[in-house]
């Protein structure tokens, strides 16, 4: 350890800079010490606009088992949603017959069916098209609302500058495996910390899919969710280029349920990822570092993204090999002391996230955080490569499962 510690104490400045970029933990660090030592958290009031109404839109297929404590949830908000509209997207499990309890309860106040599945864009297009409020939150069926985020989360659009809010996330299985409670720590940096200093900036770039709220009539105006995968983003890119502002909620608190296994977070991760690379570049050409006419909190969003994000990730196999070739047989120990010096920043971040966001810390995401930097530096960099790697080389987003075959066959005009 000492020898370790030695090594890296000889090392370039230069070359550690390269490595805290690389693999990523320090990234939160400052974010974390400007919002504890400057207070430049906002905060968020719970008091709505003065009248502000909102219709709650949840889109399902086949998510039966987590329908009725979302619904429950719900209806524990100190401020309650106008109406609560089902729309069961083609779901061959129990689904429909929850939602019909539900209503025959006065729990939900319409369920549209879908006979075929269209994706959730579509249904959220169709509840939007009923929907009476002011707002429009979008719920997923397994999330679960703490009884003050929908006023919170309400408050910031009385700014009429305002068309999009999302809150914060955690995990309501962290405990489940070791991939939830790795997630779980993963959330509280890059979305509780991350989120909280970009949405100072005015920087946020993505609405979260489980939990967002978006003024009705913009929404409508401006044609709703694209059906295409990667919906959240892309419309939380539209509104930025309309001129909208976006928010981010750091005390809206809900809960939601993260993929339980390896295969299952590769999976989703490979699917955002692609979707990221598809519609920040080839839909929205965000790869230039400026654009003519754009504010500085557009280009600090994308900034972030290509400076913290993609470079790191595609340079990170080239950064390796340069490594090896550097420092020889020292190569091992030099990544080992890295780690070491990454793992003590994580544990300083976890730490004052905590405490900062009021949130609990237990003996199993203790655990998980001994390899945190690992998960966070290569195991999810490595899973973003290859992902980039094949959106670029064969635009597999193309042929992404999220969306239906006969959506994507429309979309494309082409044989999937």
């Amino acid at each position: 350890m000492f020898e370790m510690l030695q090594l890296v104490a000889r090392t370039d400045p230069l070359q550690l800079f390269l490595a805290v970029l690389i693999f990523d933990i320090p990234r939160f660090t400052l974010s974390l010490l400007s919002l504890a030592f400057f207070g430049m958290r906002r905060s968020s009031a719970e008091l709505p606009a003065e009248g502000a109404t909102v219709s709650v839109i949840i889109p399902t297929f086949n998510g039966g088992a987590g329908l009725e404590p979302t619904i429950a949830s719900l209806h524990r908000q100190t401020l309650r949603p106008v109406e609560i509209i089902v729309v069961d997207d083609g779901s061959t499990d129990q689904t429909r017959a929850v939602a019909e309890r539900a209503r025959a309860l006065g729990l939900v106040d319409m369920l549209i069916c879908h006979g075929t599945r269209c994706g959730r864009s579509p249904a959220i297009n169709a509840g939007a098209r009923f929907a009476s409020g002011d707002l429009i939150l979008t719920v997923d069926a397994d999330t679960v609302f703490e009884p003050t985020a929908v006023a919170r989360l309400a408050a910031v659009f009385r700014d009429p500058r305002v068309a999009g809010a999302s809150g914060n996330i955690a995990l309501s299985n962290e405990r489940d495996s070791l991939w939830t409670g790795l997630q779980s720590v993963e959330y509280l940096m890059s979305i509780s910390a991350g989120r909280s200093i970009l949405d100072v900036a005015g920087a946020i770039a993505c609405l979260s899919g489980a939990c967002s709220m978006y003024r009705r009539d913009a929404f409508l105006r401006h044609g709703g969710l694209d059906v295409g995968p990667g919906e959240d983003l892309e419309y939380s890119l539209r509104l930025r280029r309309l001129g909208y502002l976006i928010r981010f909620v750091p005390d809206a608190w809900a809960e939601t349920d993260g993929p339980a296994s390896g295969i299952g977070l590769l999976r989703q991760r490979a699917r955002w990822d692609r979707d990221a690379l598809r519609i920040r570049f080839m839909m929205y050409g965000e790869l230039s570092f400026f654009h003519p006419f754009e504010r500085l909190p557009d280009t600090l969003q994308r900034l972030d993204f290509i400076v913290f994000d993609l470079v790191p990730t595609l340079a990170l196999p080239f950064y390796l090999a340069y490594v090896v070739l550097l420092f020889g047989s020292s190569a091992a120990s030099f990544l080992g002391a890295i780690y070491v010096l990454l793992l003590w920043i994580s544990f300083f971040n976890m730490a004052l996230a905590f405490v900062m966001f009021n949130r609990t810390i237990g003996f199993f995401a203790l655990g998980a955080s001994l390899i945190f930097p690992f998960y966070q530096g290569v195991y999810l960099k490595c899973a973003r490569f290859f992902s980039y790697s094949s959106e670029i080389i064969f635009a597999t987003s193309r042929h992404d499962d999220f969306v239906p075959p006969r959506v994507r066959r429309a979309l494309l005009e082409t044989p999937v």
